[in-house]
């Protein structure tokens, strides 16, 4: 099976050039001037790309499918998940295997696998979480790494339920180093969000108002530091997810110029949402409640000065969507039983672009590196997924920077009744999307069939 995508600009992490790219099979074959002239080219699909972009399929390492949380299930699974994924342009994702507390972790794992099956429309891998420790959990690390799952996850938040002390995630930093495997952290003090969350409550202050300060930006300011720290003594590297304020960033930004491997992900709520929406009347409040919350405009100023220095080396989603009704209205009388999280998957790759590249704020091969270079270089996918090149995956995206449209919940693809970014217009989009060579997003639809998505077993970092 050939395609050749003709008459486009390719833009990766490093280059922007016009160039057509030539797919054969799964893989790109060809990338050069004028290919529809060369005998290369014949009996290929031809995709017209003309005015439009040539970029890598995006890469989202930050999702929770059907995700068991808070008394109910996140609404997407790896089926309405990962069709959504492709209608915004990103063709790999990596989920969460979250183990409850006394529960192993290759019999999660198990559990995760076929909780999925045949549902995943990409490629994806999985992060393991460690939410407790013991001999078990020591001896099943490296168990975990043969099975191809090499980044970790630990929360210093959640108390009692996935938090982790410091003597365990010293542990799990110690343990992770020696199998060549890397530690994710969920950074905010969970002692801290707990004492404060049960005074709010002992007054009465149950309102969705009282989320964000019950986690102020001091408290994630202090768990990525003490982490940072940790991951130092260990000599491992650590990335700190969804990082939401200049604290935490700060830490990070310290860290990298002491020369330590410290990496920030953002997500794009935290760049483009503010914590006045925890005002809005009624209970709609509710549907932003995730966590860390969504904080200052002065703190999405620093992220985006983050994405363009480089101090920012990711953006992800933290996708973890709930309906309102029935789902999200479990917390109407106490913000402490709002069920976290909220959709991103489909919007991401086309936010950074409208809200990012055109106005100037970052220029279109960043955008390239946080959406998916950076994201396969850190977590072993690359130079398989996250780049332009022959050899690679044709997991390729062709971008319409002149295709316009409203983000609604109407339209869009998670099985949410609401979308957080409702009424935003878009001022570039995905246009067509292929997974490894096969073409499974076009003219405004969905055309990839139920599953065939590929689990991608990654080595050692």
């Amino acid at each position: 099976m050939r395609t050749l995508i003709r008459g486009g600009e390719v833009v990766t992490a490093a280059d922007r050039y016009a160039a057509d790219v030539l797919v054969e099979d799964e893989r790109i074959a060809v990338i050069g001037r004028d290919l529809g002239s060369s005998s290369l080219a014949q009996g290929a699909e031809l995709i017209d790309a003309a005015g439009k972009l040539v970029i890598p399929g995006g890469i989202d390492v930050h999702v929770h499918m059907e995700l068991p949380f808070m008394g109910t299930h996140s609404i997407d699974d790896f089926e309405s998940g990962s069709v959504a994924a492709i209608c915004g342009g990103t063709t790999t994702l990596v989920d969460f295997v979250i183990p409850k507390r006394g529960d192993g972790l290759l019999d999660t794992l198990e559990t995760w696998n076929q909780r999925h099956h045949g549902k995943p429309a990409v490629d994806y891998t999985y992060h393991m979480a460690v939410t407790w420790w013991s001999q078990q959990i020591h001896d099943e690390i490296p168990k975990v790494v043969e099975r191809g799952i090499t980044s970790f996850k630990v929360f210093m938040a959640y108390k009692g339920v996935l938090q982790l002390d410091d003597d365990e995630l010293f542990q799990t930093l110690l343990r992770v180093r020696e199998v060549g495997g890397l530690v994710t952290v969920h950074a905010v003090n969970g002692d801290v969000q707990n004492r404060m969350a049960e005074r709010f409550a002992a007054a009465g202050q149950l309102t969705p108002h009282y989320h964000p300060l019950a986690q102020p930006p001091e408290a994630e300011g202090e768990a990525a530091g003490r982490v940072i720290d940790l991951a130092a003594i260990a000599k491992q590297p650590v990335y700190i997810v969804h990082t939401t304020c200049a604290e935490a960033l700060g830490r990070v930004i310290a860290a990298r110029r002491r020369g330590q491997e410290a990496y920030s992900e953002t997500c794009p709520q935290y760049l483009l949402l503010d914590d006045s929406l925890y005002d809005l009347p009624g209970f709609e409040g509710a549907k932003y409640v995730l966590s860390p919350p969504l904080r200052k405009p002065a703190d999405q100023a620093a992220l985006w000065q983050g994405l363009a220095d480089g101090s920012v080396a990711t953006v992800g989603t933290d996708h973890c969507s709930f309906k309102f009704a029935g789902q999200k209205e479990m917390g109407r009388e106490d913000f402490r039983k709002i069920p976290n999280g909220f959709n991103g998957i489909e919007e991401r790759v086309n936010l950074l672009y409208s809200f990012g590249v055109r106005p100037g704020r970052i220029s279109a091969s960043r955008w390239v590196e946080v959406c998916a270079t950076n994201p396969a270089k850190i977590f072993g996918l690359y130079p398989r997924k996250g780049t332009i090149a022959v050899g690679s995956d044709a997991d390729l995206v062709v971008f319409d920077p002149h295709r316009h449209d409203l983000i609604s919940a109407r339209t869009h693809h998670s099985r949410s009744d609401y979308n957080v970014y409702e009424g935003l217009k878009l001022e570039g989009m995905a246009d067509t999307v292929l997974l490894r060579g096969r073409i499974v997003y076009q003219g405004g639809q969905y055309c990839g069939g139920k599953g065939g998505g590929q689990f991608l077993k990654r080595s050692p970092l």
